[in-house]
């Protein structure tokens, strides 16, 4: 290996080390307390739920089979079998789910924009959205 390979490659470990740096902290930067949850199925809208108060909103019961706001369970309908959705803390998981290497549940919390929780196998979308009046990028008149 040549001196130019093996700087090469440190400059390209130390790019992607920043880059990775840099998008942690725009998912942390963008986090939100009282923004919405909304899950999809088959890319259409089934339930939301309100990341302030854990309340929710269903707006497909074929597909959402429990909705319990009190507890933070909610439990849609997925390819593979339901989806178990929990809240706490002002963020949401994927808490049960039925698929091959069960990625859906090690993806963790969120309450950002900029991480939303997907389940492929069972065809599942989480994104988050910010409450209207959150941080503004343009110019409001």
């Amino acid at each position: 290996m040549r001196k130019n390979d093996l700087i090469f490659i440190v400059v390209l470990l130390v790019l992607s080390g920043v880059l990775l740096l840099g998008v942690r902290v725009l998912q942390s930067a963008s986090e939100t307390e009282d923004g919405t949850a909304n899950v999809f199925y088959r890319g259409e809208l089934v339930l939301q739920i309100e990341l302030a108060d854990g309340s929710s909103t269903v707006h497909n019961d074929a597909y959402v089979h429990e909705a319990d706001d009190e507890e933070g369970l909610f439990v849609v309908e997925g390819e593979l079998g339901p989806v178990t959705i929990a809240y706490a803390d002002h963020t949401v998981e994927v808490a049960d789910e039925t698929s091959p290497r069960n990625i859906c549940q090690h993806q963790g919390r969120t309450n950002s924009p900029y991480k939303p929780l997907t389940c492929l196998p069972n065809d599942v979308v989480i994104r988050i959205e910010r409450a209207v009046g959150d941080d503004y990028d343009g110019i409001v008149q």
